[in-house]
């Protein structure tokens, strides 16, 4: 059957198709709500939204691609035509991959993203905060302060190494998630900035820690230690105690740093990469 690509409607149906795709397939998988509507692309039968691409452009040449289909019309050509739809939108914008993001207990994710031919990068766990310790020993030689715009060009260099990304790409990925609803802290050790910490405040009690980064040779020093507690005692004071964070399955080290802060592991998600 051929399928039509349109616009979405309205905000409430992807939210509505999310939640019928989650407890169907028993994962969790979340849309972007409040970038519904701005890089997406939508299939209905009549006036009922049957699949919903989301692509958040964290750089220039790669998107990162949620994809929710109704379990009703899988194995229809759902799936594939908004991917055709994405790929036809994104490499006139010079985008060469996609990488796709994909609850680890999605098996129809998994299947249909091996039919497409997109290779498997990693799998991220996400962390919740079940008991914060919040007890830190003071330390007048070593504090956590709200990021200026002077801060910018080391925030950009430090991201950039610390993950592997050119100056580019790092202020790409900088500039993507620049938004009112995000906040970022600088770790200063003996008045020398060391590290790097930001917060997506998505609602009034919640929050998702992300962007965390001590500089290589401010390393093994437990400064990202202070960091990741006095970040939690920053978003506790505005009433934010729902906090998460993602880390990379085999990183141990940040793994071991993030449970002794009252972090636990929760779902897996995988990233698989399609080059276009």
């Amino acid at each position: 059957m051929e399928w039509t690509v349109t616009e979405v409607k309205q905000t409430t149906e992807v939210l509505q198709l999310e939640k019928c795709v989650n407890d169907h397939d028993g994962i969790e998988l979340k849309v972007a709500a409040d970038w519904v509507g701005q890089n997406d692309f939508a299939i209905y039968e009549d006036t009922k939204l049957i699949g919903y691409l989301q692509a958040f452009a964290y750089l220039p040449t790669e998107w990162e691609i949620n994809v929710f289909v109704d379990p009703e019309y899988r194995k229809q050509g759902v799936f594939k035509t908004l991917v055709e739809a994405a790929k036809e939108a994104a490499r006139p914008q010079g985008v060469e991959a996609f990488t796709f993001v994909i609850d680890d207990e999605s098996k129809s994710g998994q299947a249909v993203l091996g039919q497409l031919g997109a290779e498997y990068r990693m799998t991220e766990y996400n962390m919740v905060l079940k008991k914060a310790q919040l007890f830190l020993k003071a330390d007048p030689d070593f504090e956590l302060r709200e990021a200026t715009a002077d801060d910018r060009p080391f925030i950009v260099e430090t991201l950039g190494s610390s993950f592997g990304n050119t100056a580019d790409e790092a202020e790409s990925i900088y500039q993507a998630i620049e938004s009112d609803d995000r906040v970022t802290f600088i770790g200063v050790a003996n008045d020398k900035p060391v590290g790097v910490i930001r917060a997506y405040l998505a609602s009034d009690t919640q929050a998702s820690i992300h962007a965390f980064a001590v500089r290589p040779e401010a390393q093994g020093k437990g400064y990202g230690k202070k960091m990741l507690k006095l970040m939690v005692q920053a978003m506790f004071r505005t009433g934010r105690t729902q906090l998460e964070l993602d880390v990379e399955t085999d990183n141990a080290r940040a793994l071991d740093l993030y449970k002794e802060a009252g972090f636990v592991v929760g779902r897996g998600y995988q990233f698989h990469v399609l080059g276009l």
